[in-house]
């Protein structure tokens, strides 16, 4: 919460207490996903994947040792994000095919925390679709990102909101002016009746500087002024 609050700082001491309790406690799922899906992917985000790429394979061995393959897939998949963001596509691509590997491997009747819920199948897709548009392939991004959106659970509102920009992004690099407006439309329609944190927002400004270039369409122009009286009521 707090580092989608924007209070990194904060949010860091936060992951290093409950990991050091996790620890204590010989929790290691906890402890793998406090450092991967949290601390590792807050690094990545922030700007720094080469500390995210460190946290997450730290993690990915608290993640075996706990013998839970869908958080050891969940961390993989952070793994991946960060190599994305570095532009390293053969490690993006390996971790994320041990992610899937994992993740087929796990069993379904085997339970797992709340915490966890939040990854499945449907995320896989749209951590891939990330990796491929921070890879520079918005086609293949664009074709994971719907496929995540198509199989989501609805209660996931930030993750869905940032993948259906992240969607909306890919369509305007490919020059698919109509579909990146619906879809942002359709985002708008989503998240306006609800709270939005800065770091959503942040998605919002980022999709915002890249419809500038295709701001002389009319369909775009009233989107993208939808889209600045809601930035601004909650600002």
């Amino acid at each position: 919460m707090l580092f989608d609050q924007g209070h990194v700082a904060g949010a860091e001491r936060t992951f290093s207490r409950a990991k050091s309790a996790a620890e204590r406690a010989g929790a290691l799922d906890l402890v793998a996903y406090i450092g991967g899906p949290n601390a590792g992917f807050m690094s990545t985000w922030g700007g720094d994947p080469t500390l995210g790429a460190e946290r997450a394979y730290g993690s990915l061995a608290w993640a075996k040792r706990s013998s839970n393959r869908r958080l050891t897939a969940f961390v993989a998949t952070i793994a991946a994000r960060a190599h994305a963001r570095m532009g390293e596509a053969e490690l993006c691509v390996q971790m994320l095919a041990d992610a899937e590997t994992e993740l087929e491997r796990h069993r379904a009747e085997e339970p797992d925390p709340n915490w966890l819920a939040v990854f499945d199948e449907a995320a896989l897709a749209g951590h891939r679709g990330s990796c491929w548009l921070d890879l520079g392939n918005p086609r293949q991004a664009a074709e994971l990102l719907r496929e995540q959106e198509s199989t989501s659970p609805i209660m996931f509102v930030r993750n869905k909101i940032i993948w259906q920009l992240e969607y909306a992004e890919a369509k305007f690099r490919l020059g698919d002016i109509e579909a990146a407006v619906v879809s942002l439309e359709q985002t708008l329609d989503y998240a306006e009746p609800g709270p939005i944190t800065p770091r959503v927002i942040r998605m919002f400004r980022s999709i915002d500087m890249k419809m500038r270039a295709e701001a002389r369409d009319v369909a775009v122009t009233a989107t993208r002024e939808r889209l600045h009286e809601f930035i601004a009521g909650r600002a």
